[in-house]
């Protein structure tokens, strides 16, 4: 049963993840002094790295992991328990990946908040954790769906 609603909201769960890595996080200001935080790491406006203050979290390789669960998931159709594992699974890493986000933004405002007044403009990639648990969610709910179609299929033989 790969043809289902669930292979649609796991194969938009991959492509938001994957999609994260191309947008930043977030962009902070402070006086004249402007830094992106993208999931590769800390960035001055020109695009020059910023060494000393680099997220302790590898975010390019969480949210490559979190595109790369999804996809596992849609070819699992034939084992619908391993496949709902592995669905919670990816709440799981969503979930953490959101909290690294979220440390990783309030650490980074309380560096820049020795220069002064701190200017968050948050990004797209922030929000795709939180998209990719809402589309495992819907997941879930259609696997389970499935399950209990077959399940009432059995009672009928």
């Amino acid at each position: 049963m790969i043809q289902r609603k669930q292979t649609l909201f796991l194969a938009l769960a991959a492509v938001m993840a994957g999609l994260a890595n191309l947008f930043p996080f977030a962009t902070y200001s402070v006086a004249d002094l402007q830094v992106v935080f993208r999931s590769t790491g800390l960035f001055l406006a020109d695009g020059a790295p910023l060494e000393e203050a680099s997220p302790k979290v590898p975010f390019a390789a969480v949210l490559g992991l979190l595109a790369v669960l999804p996809l596992v998931t849609i070819f699992l159709y034939r084992d619908r328990a391993r496949q709902v594992r592995f669905v919670r699974f990816t709440y799981l890493f969503a979930l953490g990946a959101l909290a690294f986000a979220v440390i990783t933004d309030r650490s980074i405002q309380v560096y820049m908040a020795g220069r002064g007044e701190v200017e968050v403009a948050y990004g797209p990639a922030f929000a795709a954790p939180v998209l990719v648990l809402l589309l495992a969610f819907l997941a879930e709910r259609g696997i389970r769906k499935d399950e209990a179609l077959i399940r009432s299929m059995d009672r009928i033989r």
